[in-house]
This record gives structure tokens, sequence and C-alpha cells, in this order.
């Protein structure tokens, strides 16, 4: 795994392998953080040349209504332009972080998106259902 971008909340890596993104929250990020994690993608996505994207976010924590609303009304549309189209959650313990996630992704549906309990799960369907 290639790092791209690393701070105190998140990394991004490149699997050259199996040509994919993996984003990874490592500590709940505050609003600010939560749009800067994302908004780091979109670089990303643009300098591999992929739109196929695992996120973990098992230390995501909560999603504040208003990020939630700005990762689908506005960063969402951003990254559909530099080709993001798959999508592989791994999803935390927590159960409230993840119907909100689901309930993003639901707004979201131009994407494949599916939801996994570990990596290797995640990798094998977006190598399976790639387009």
């Amino acid at each position: 795994m290639q790092t791209y971008f690393e701070n105190d909340f998140i990394t991004i890596g490149y699997d050259k392998i199996n040509h994919l993104i993996v984003h990874t929250w490592i500590v709940p990020p505050t609003s600010d953080e939560f749009r800067e994690g994302l908004n780091s993608l979109i670089p990303a996505m643009e300098f591999f040349k992929t739109g196929n994207i695992i996120t973990d976010t098992t230390n995501l924590g909560i999603i504040y209504p208003d990020d939630r609303q700005w990762a689908v009304a506005d960063w969402f549309q951003s990254a559909l332009k530099v080709g993001y189209s798959q999508l592989a959650v791994i999803t935390p313990d927590y159960v409230f972080t993840l119907m909100l996630s689901e309930d993003a992704m639901r707004q979201a549906s131009l994407i494949q998106t599916a939801y996994f309990d570990n990596m290797e799960a995640a990798i094998d369907w977006i190598k399976k259902s790639r387009h």
C-alpha cells in the first residue's frame, strides 16, 4: 500500500495491485476535519485515475447532519466529476454510525456501494464489480 496522504485523523493510501484507494478514519473527526478528509480524496482519485474507494469508518464516529448534507450536496458532485464510481465501506460496530453512513449513501445512489466488516471482503467486492 502506497501512502498518498496522512494526518492525525485520516490516511489515504493506494493499492496498486487492485487499483483502488483506501481511505481510513483514524479518530472521529471534527466537522472541519471530516470535510478535509473527504476533500483529500478528490486529488487522490485524479492522481491515481480511479474512482474505486474503500473507506474504513470503524473509527469515524458520528457524522453531523450539516456534514452529511454537505457530503451529499457538494462533495459528492465533485467526486463524480473525477470518476468516483464504487465505494466499499468497512463498517463500525457502532450501529448508529452505520445507519448514518447508509442514509447518506442512499441519498447519493449514483455509485455502487456495499458494506463489509473486513478489508479482504471489500477488496474482493470491488475487484468483482469494477466497471
